[in-house]
């Protein structure tokens, strides 16, 4: 059987290795990759096409996209919630005396036009409300994976971008009749986002060759942080729109967006580089043979094997990357859903104060994600650090810098200036793991990526829900700084612990698990 051969990534183009050819895991197909430290034993190489803008680009830039939306629709609700809360209803009671606030700047007119929302929810209402979209979202995370390796990414990532933004419709509506509807149509809504992210890793390992997994990769990624930096200030712009109280459009608009994006992706993008009708043959062949899959009949003689479920939940390396999971998402979304809220509360901004500075944090990892993934690839390149280290140093960076910045916030108290740059550290340099742990699925076990950060990607996002609802526990009198500076504590002890787990177990090899050999049924059986 003839062996395709790719260039090997960061190696001259006389430099190669084989690939290993595709078959079927359960019904799944497999995409093997050649990691730096194989041997190159070819002779012949795979020429990257001409040309600067591909099929594979345009895959990147619908995904990019498409990714902005979903994160647009999912960091609404922090800045829309507090538009809709009417605070000059007192909705709970504050105790003076067990809580230092932080006095009210003289400049600003946060006393003198208090919100006159719609609603009277109290801290833990709508803590419980910031986080039932991830009720949804954690449940649909390995379905996700496993219906986009069966059947291809196109639909599963497409339609959940559209239905995302379908029942972002229909939120106005459904709070506006009552809480309980609220909650269920946000629930849907993080259901319908769950299949995105396990059905996007599953096309990235289609279309993005090995020598571009980084560059494109960082990029297609990046769309969450542009979607959080956009949707941030301009929900706080449209809730003062003096149109139905303003806040509902924040749902209408980015949910608009979603399914106008729909009809360019359904059109514009496709499974692979082998069902594309206009990829040339030079990019077909280049993406192909350097992801190892197989094309026509010969994907439909691929072999038969099962999940090794079993070896998965043993492997050290995969628990490695489900705790670091964890406690980014942690800090993450601790930020993510209640820094709006801080940010009035606490330490009186005005609305469209609060939505732009809320935003910087993610524009910071937005922009450091990629200098971080360029510098992992650089160092790889150059050989100055493995691949094993290079996940571990990079996953130090997103956690450590983070909880040490956090820990400025507690000191820096009512200083808005201060606080305010800290919290930027914290999210900008969170922007690392992109090029940790986070991609470390791939590393090991390639043929099951998908399946992988459906299952890490669930237990992270049970933060999600936890998060908030844990917030509005402890900060039971509203702008409370000794309250606050317990959560932000905590979160700086969660992401030590799980960047300390994550560098002792880390692995950044391919694991044995990852080509179940057929001679070993025992390994096969679910």
């Amino acid at each position: 059987m003839t062996v395709p051969e790719v260039v090997k990534a960061g190696a001259s183009p006389s430099k190669v290795v084989p690939a290993i050819d595709g078959d079927t895991v359960g019904g799944i197909e497999r995409h093997d990759t050649i990691g730096l430290e194989e041997s190159n034993n070819a002779d012949q190489t795979v020429l990257r096409p001409k040309g600067c803008f591909g099929a594979r680009h345009t895959f990147a830039l619908m995904a990019f996209l498409g990714l902005a939306a979903v994160y647009m629709l999912r960091v609404n609700l922090s800045v829309a919630i507090v538009s809709m809360i009417n605070r000059t209803e007192p909705v709970e009671p504050v105790d003076l005396n067990s809580s230092f606030l932080c006095p009210v700047p003289v400049h600003t007119n946060a006393t003198t036009i208090p919100s006159t929302g719609e609603f009277s929810w109290d801290s833990k209402t709508q803590g419980l409300i910031l986080g039932c979209f991830f009720w949804g979202y954690i449940v649909t995370q390995l379905p996700g994976g496993l219906l986009a390796e069966r059947f291809g990414g196109k639909y599963v990532f497409g339609l959940g971008v559209f239905f995302t933004g379908f029942f972002s419709l229909l939120m106005p509506i459904a709070a506006r009749w009552n809480l309980t509807a609220f909650i269920v149509v946000r629930v849907l809504t993080g259901a319908a986002e769950g299949i995105t992210i396990p059905s996007l890793n599953v096309m990235l390992s289609r279309w993005v060759p090995y020598s571009e997994r980084s560059t494109i990769g960082a990029f297609v990624l990046a769309g969450m942080q542009f979607g959080t930096v956009i949707s941030l200030p301009l929900s706080g712009y449209l809730c003062e729109v003096p149109f139905d109280n303003g806040w509902p459009l924040t749902f209408y608009v980015p949910g608009a967006l979603a399914i106008i994006w729909f009809i360019f992706w359904v059109f514009l993008v496709y499974d692979g580089p082998d069902v594309h009708p206009r990829i040339s043959d030079d990019e077909n062949q280049y993406i192909v043979q350097s992801t190892g899959r197989k094309q026509g009949k010969q994907a439909e003689n691929q072999k038969k094997l099962t999940i090794p479920w079993g070896s998965i939940f043993t492997s050290m390396p995969f628990w490695a990357i489900f705790v670091a999971h964890i406690g980014q998402c942690w800090g993450f979304y601790v930020l993510l859903t209640d820094l709006p809220t801080y940010m009035k509360t606490v330490l009186h901004f005005d609305l469209k104060s609060n939505s732009l500075l809320s935003a910087l944090p993610y524009l910071a990892m937005w922009i450091l994600s990629n200098v971080f993934s360029n510098i992992a690839d650089a160092l790889r390149t150059r050989k100055v650090i493995n691949l094993q280290q290079t996940r571990k140093i990079f996953s130090s960076i997103g956690h450590l810098v983070p909880a040490c910045a956090l820990i400025g916030v507690v000191f820096t108290g009512c200083d808005r200036v201060s606080t305010i740059a800290l919290i930027t550290v914290a999210v900008g340099f969170n922007g690392a793991v992109y090029s940790g742990f986070n991609i470390n699925h791939v590393d090991i076990a390639p043929n099951f990526a998908g399946i992988l950060m459906g299952l890490t990607n669930s237990a992270g996002n049970i933060c999600g829900f936890l998060a908030p609802y844990i917030v509005g526990e402890v900060v039971t009198n509203e702008g409370s700084l000794d309250q606050w500076n317990l959560i932000f504590y905590v979160s700086a002890g969660v992401y030590v612990a799980a960047d300390l787990f994550y560098v002792i177990f880390a692995s950044g090899e391919k694991q044995w698990w990852n080509e179940p050999k057929e001679t070993q049924p025992e390994e096969l059986t679910t």
